[in-house]
This record gives structure tokens, C-alpha cells and sequence, in this order.
């Protein structure tokens, strides 16, 4: 029969085992939910950028528009005291006044348009940054549970190799039933 001290420390040992396993489980899966967490948050901060990317080329376009309707606007107000002033409209350096009023009219749309470009360009880039940051977060949160796992594997055969050598130690100083003490196999010893 087993010293009671024996039994104690072995289940112990084993209760330790099952213990540090469970924490190595639970460790896991606290991980991965706060891996999950972050991918979600990194989900809809893509979300959100492209939409900020939508929102910037819309906008774009509709100051360029408002600034079509300046241009013309303008061109009107010149093409009028032109006309006013008894001055041919049509020939001469009026009109290369209007033209060039037309062109730097098209160009400051364009550049309108070009920094809407620019501005959705760097929403578009957050979205890539956020949609691989949740990839990332996702493929952690997995790894994480494996860990998890793994630890809790590792826990469980520790302990197992510790009772099984805290068996044969107490075995082999005569304190259990099937040990092979000296002090058993002792004839005087009875």
C-alpha cells in the first residue's frame, strides 16, 4: 500500500497538471478573442476608409462642377463688358481673354479633381493597411487557440511524466506496494 504522503504529492501533482492546462486553454482562447476583436475593429476601419475614399471623389466632383459654373460665370460677366464697351467679342484679344478664361477655368477643375484623386487614393490605401491588419489579427487569433492547445498538451504530459516518477522514486524507496526497496527485500527486515 502507498504512503499517504505519496498519494497526497501524486494528486497534487496531477490536480497541478489538470490546473495548468486548463489556464493554458483558457489563455488560448482569451488570445484569440482579442485577436478577433482587433480583426473586426481592423474590418471596419476598412470599411469605413473606403468609404471616405468614395465620399472624396464625390466631393471632388461636385467642387469642380461648382467650379465649371464659376468659369462660365466668369467667362459671361467678361463676354458682357466686352459687349458693353463697344468692343468685337469675337476677334482679336477678347477672345484669347475668354479662351484663356475657358483653359485656367478647365485647369483649376482639373486640379480639383486630381486632389480628390490624391485624397481617395490614401483612404484606398488605408483599406489595403486595415484589411491585411485583420488577416493578420484572424490568422493570430488561430494561432493563439493552437497554442493554447498545445500548452495544454504539454501541461498534461508533464504532469503525467512527474507522477509516473514520483511513482517509481516512491516505489523504489519501499513505499509502495510494488516497489523494490532494499529495506523490503531485507529478510531481517520482515
Amino acid at each position: 500500500m502507498a504512503d499517504p504522503f505519496t498519494i497526497v504529492a501524486l494528486g497534487a501533482t496531477v490536480i497541478g497538471g489538470l490546473t495548468s492546462a486548463a489556464g493554458s486553454v483558457s489563455s488560448g482562447n482569451a488570445q484569440a478573442a482579442a485577436f478577433q476583436y482587433q480583426s473586426g475593429v481592423a474590418q471596419m476601419n476598412q470599411q469605413i476608409a473606403k468609404q471616405n475614399a468614395d465620399y472624396a471623389i464625390a466631393t471632388g466632383e461636385v467642387d469642380a462642377q461648382r467650379q465649371a459654373l464659376q468659369t462660365r460665370f466668369k467667362v459671361g460677366q467678361t463676354v458682357a463688358q466686352q459687349g458693353a464697351s463697344n468692343i468685337a467679342v469675337g476677334s482679336g484679344s477678347n477672345s484669347r481673354v475668354v479662351q484663356s478664361e475657358r483653359e485656367i477655368g478647365a485647369q483649376d477643375s482639373a486640379i480639383i479633381r486630381s486632389d480628390a484623386a490624391k485624397r481617395a487614393y490614401g483612404f484606398e490605401v488605408d483599406a489595403l493597411r486595415y484589411g491585411a491588419e485583420s488577416t493578420l489579427d484572424t490568422m493570430a487569433s488561430s494561432r493563439s487557440r493552437t497554442a493554447g492547445e498545445f500548452g495544454a498538451a504539454t501541461s498534461l504530459l508533464s504532469a503525467a511524466g512527474s507522477v509516473s516518477s514520483k511513482w517509481l522514486q516512491a516505489g523504489a524507496v519501499g513505499l509502495t506496494s510494488s516497489g523494490t526497496s532494499d529495506l523490503k527485500s531485507d529478510p531481517t527486515m520482515g
